[in-house]
């Protein structure tokens, strides 16, 4: 209940600045966590949009793109989020597990155990 009460708030900010990246990332989390991946995914690609050199927008992005099983794509994500942020280990895991779903999803992974 609380992440849908955040929502409500971050869409006020947003009415207020639609320009604010850092809500619209938190916005996209909340969304994330109440199983939403495509208005996640909109408000991450707003993100981007807004501070594209930003590691957490691609991130985020990267985040609802597994939710929603695109995997491919989810990958890509992460991966420009590690090219502008290299020693972030959680962009770097996340583009790993990604490629690893990835695989899996698409039965690429057989013969290896």
């Amino acid at each position: 209940m609380e992440y849908l009460t955040a929502v409500n708030d971050y869409t006020q900010s947003i009415d207020l600045d639609p320009t604010n990246a850092t809500v619209l990332s938190n916005r996209s989390l909340c969304w994330m966590r109440l199983g939403q991946p495509d208005q996640a995914l909109t408000d991450a690609r707003a993100c981007k949009e807004l501070k594209p050199d930003w590691s957490k927008a691609w991130y985020r992005e990267g985040s609802a793109l597994r939710l929603l099983q695109r995997f491919e794509e989810a990958a890509n994500s992460f991966y420009e989020g590690v090219r502008l942020d290299p020693e972030n280990m959680e962009l770097v895991k996340s583009f790993r597990e990604a490629v690893d779903a990835g695989r899996k999803f698409h039965g690429k992974d057989q013969g290896k155990s």
